[in-house]
Formats: C-alpha cells, sequence, structure tokens
C-alpha cells in the first residue's frame, strides 16, 4: 500500500472519529434540552439546576477554568523545543529551515498562553490584596 492511500486512510478514520464524538455532543445537548424542556411545562424544581448545566460544556465535567492554560503552554514550549532541538540534531539545511519553522508555531502559542497565564494570575492577586 502506498504511502499516500495510507495517510488518506488515516486522515478519513480520524475524520469520521471526530465526527462521531461531535455527533454524541449533539445528542447529548439535545436530551438535556429535551429533559429541560419538559421540566419547564411540569415546573420542576429541577429547572434551575439544567439551565446551569447549559453552559458548562459536557454535563458531568466541572465548570471551565483558565488554570489550564500554564500547562498547556508548558506543554506546547516543550513540544517547540523539542522539535527546533531535533532539526538541529539531524544537520540537513533543508530540514533545519522546515523544522524551526514548524517549531515556531507551538513555541510562540505557548508563550502566548505562559503570558496570558502570568498576567490573568497577576490581577488575580492584586484584586484579591486590594
Amino acid at each position: 500500500m502506498p504511502v499516500m492511500e495510507r495517510i488518506s486512510d488515516l486522515t478519513a478514520g480520524f475524520m469520521m472519529l471526530v465526527a462521531f464524538i461531535y455527533f454524541l455532543r449533539l445528542m447529548q445537548a439535545w436530551l438535556l434540552h429535551r429533559t429541560l424542556r419538559r421540566a419547564i411545562d411540569r415546573d420542576s424544581a429541577l429547572a434551575p439546576t439544567l439551565v446551569e448545566r447549559i453552559g458548562g460544556g459536557d454535563i458531568g465535567a466541572p465548570p471551565v477554568s483558565s488554570g489550564n492554560d500554564d500547562r498547556t503552554g508548558l506543554i506546547l514550549v516543550a513540544a517547540g523545543l523539542a522539535l527546533g532541538g531535533f532539526s538541529l540534531v539531524v544537520g540537513d539545511p533543508e530540514w533545519l529551515r522546515y523544522g524551526l519553522g514548524g517549531a515556531l508555531f507551538p513555541l510562540l502559542v505557548g508563550a502566548a498562553l505562559l503570558v496570558r497565564h502570568y498576567v490573568l494570575r497577576r490581577t488575580a492577586d492584586l484584586a484579591a490584596g486590594a
């Protein structure tokens, strides 16, 4: 099997997996909205808690917070440094150019996330102290 056929088969498989995950999320939201409609029609006491769960993303997940920016930023910076280091180790000028170009994206995004996390933490500390 040629390489291009493998790549296209893997891409199609991943696309079907992502589509299935989004379909399951759609079904989950549909069921939650249907339950909420029924609870509101019956004037149930559960309606306010269901309304709070709508904006939370996954039903069983805790509310989304910005506390994961530091970990994601560190992982992206590490991936960028690893890719850049690999390009330097290979030593081929063509690989060096493409590898450092590819390493630039995760480095910049990771650095931006780390700066954002630092600024948010700093403002929260200042607000708590004031």
